[in-house]
């Protein structure tokens, strides 16, 4: 998962970094949706995803030799939850940008609409 990765990317100090995954949808994969349904084929594709992460009270940080005075400045100590909550951020799912959708309800609400 995203967040595992992440955080072992961290722990080595970025000695092994964190995979990126995105999913995309081309002309290529049109074409294939379309030659599966002509040929009747089945569209149906299964996926499994596990997302894992370290205790979030835990203190995330570059350990024994990935410490290195270059590893601890560009990835410094902080809480695991702390990590979590900005990588929810960065892919607008944390609790800044449900808060601001929660607010704008409460304020809806309370002038009536």
């Amino acid at each position: 998962a995203i967040t595992a990765g992440k955080q072992f990317e961290v722990l080595t100090g970025g000695h092994v970094l964190a995979g990126f995954h995105e999913v995309v949808v081309s002309q290529a994969t049109l074409d294939a949706v379309a030659k599966a349904k002509a040929e009747k084929r089945s569209l149906w594709r299964v996926s499994s995803t596990l997302f894992s992460h370290i205790a979030s009270d835990a203190v995330l940080q570059p350990l024994g030799k990935f410490a290195t005075p270059e590893a601890v400045a560009k990835y410094p100590a902080m809480k695991t939850g702390q990590q979590v909550q900005e990588e929810l951020n960065l892919i607008k799912l944390g609790k800044q940008q449900n808060a601001s959708a929660n607010d704008t309800q409460k304020a809806a609400q309370a002038q009536g609409k």
